[in-house]
């Protein structure tokens, strides 16, 4: 596909993502491929200027931070993979592997997040994925951890924020993410929680150590541009 080609990868890393893109693009509704793909896209454009520093390829430590662009393209199109399947194959997976996710049992009852605690060990076996950060980052998409690295934080946040979505705030987040991803970072998590409460939706048994550590490390910070 032309947008593949697009990407700042090299041949072999092209063909490896397409072989991807073509096996969910056979199994994922049409909504949930687009949003994959429109999480890709915005994923992509934010690496731009938090990873790969614009193109730039003379920088020390490009081959370093290519190799963690291409991971990040991985991610954003195998992030929402388990929800292709139903809640009780999901919290099976999950049950089966709660020794290695940060969560509570009372947390796989929570749809929204489960099919990331569970998808990461399916695309594990599925895709022949070994790559703990692959994995880490697909697990935690929708809930984010503690001292994130960079990658993370902009899957999270593309995620909530990719050209599909359509919510009051969102215009403002994705102008922020272009001039701060930590402060966007911190603005997201604090519209999600806020989603949930108002929503009367179970909250993650992490989320409020995650918010604190998110303004801990981010909350002094200010654009300047919100009134």
């Amino acid at each position: 596909m032309d947008f593949i080609n697009k990407l700042k990868l090299n041949q072999v890393q092209k063909k490896h993502i397409s072989e991807i893109n073509e096996r969910v693009s056979d199994v994922f509704p049409p909504d949930l491929y687009e949003h994959t793909i429109s999480t890709l896209f915005y994923s992509e454009k934010l690496a731009g200027s938090y990873i790969l520093k614009d193109g730039n390829m003379d920088y020390e430590n490009f081959q370093t931070d290519q190799i963690a662009y291409y991971k990040l393209c991985m991610v954003a199109l195998l992030h929402d993979y388990g929800k292709i399947f139903n809640f009780e194959k999901l919290k099976e997976v999950a049950l089966k592997n709660n020794d290695r996710i940060d969560a509570v049992r009372e947390d796989f009852d929570i749809n929204s997040i489960l099919h990331g605690f569970a998808g990461a060990f399916i695309v594990k076996d599925e895709f022949n994925i070994d790559d703990e950060e692959i994995l880490k980052s697909i697990m935690y998409h929708t809930t984010g951890y503690c001292n994130m690295n960079i990658a993370d934080k902009i899957i999270y946040v593309s995620d909530k924020i990719e050209e599909r979505r359509n919510y009051r705030e969102v215009y403002y987040l994705r102008e922020l993410s272009l001039k701060n991803i930590n402060l966007c970072l911190l603005e997201v998590y604090k519209n999600n929680i806020i989603y949930i409460i108002k929503n009367n939706k179970n909250i993650y048994s992490n989320t409020f150590n995650i918010w604190n550590n998110i303004c801990k490390l981010y909350g002094g910070l200010t654009d300047g541009s919100r009134r």
